[in-house]
């Protein structure tokens, strides 16, 4: 059971792939022997893998423990990353929004659609990948940590003070 280097002209499809790692150094995808058949593929039962509210709420008390823990520079940092993912948005929202003069002639209300698709999803899906901080993750986030009893009111603050401070600086 070697792994089978992936090249276009491979046989298998992407799709009927097992991948099992990326190397950095050369980037080689490298995968497993073929999954089953697509009828033998069956969909996944969504409700296994839903949280219920009671579980959701134990996943942010324990993200909000993280966050509450974390070292000062690493918010800072994290939170200016943030802030200029979404600054990029708000300009790329600008950018595009404002080059389309005459859809906001005509049907000003698509272009406020046309204008908010491309903004804050940007900003917030570049957040959501890099992992950085965004002041309103760790506003709920560490709130709840602090409500339960596992962070203080000093994590609260240098968390919020932090994360705030880099999102204002980095948007600039």
């Amino acid at each position: 059971d070697r792994p089978v280097p992936f090249r276009s002209s491979h046989p298998y499809s992407v799709t009927m792939l097992s991948l099992a790692l990326i190397t950095a150094p050369g980037l080689a995808l490298v995968a497993r022997a073929p999954a089953p058949a697509l009828s033998a593929v069956r969909a996944p039962n969504l409700a296994m893998q839903l949280a219920t509210p009671p579980e959701g709420y134990d996943g942010a008390v324990a993200a909000g423990i993280k966050k509450a823990n974390m070292d000062a520079g690493k918010i800072f940092g994290l939170g200016l990353m943030s802030g200029a993912h979404i600054g990029f948005g708000a300009f790329l929202m600008l950018t595009v929004g404002g080059q389309c003069p005459g859809l906001a002639a005509t049907n000003p209300g698509l272009q406020k659609i046309v204008a908010g698709a491309f903004g804050l999803p940007f900003g917030l899906m570049m957040t959501l990948v890099t992992g950085a901080e965004l002041f309103t993750g760790n506003t709920a986030m560490v709130t709840t940590a602090v409500a339960e009893g596992k962070a203080d009111g000093g994590q609260l603050a240098k968390s919020w003070l932090l994360s705030y401070a880099g999102n204002f600086f980095g948007s600039g």
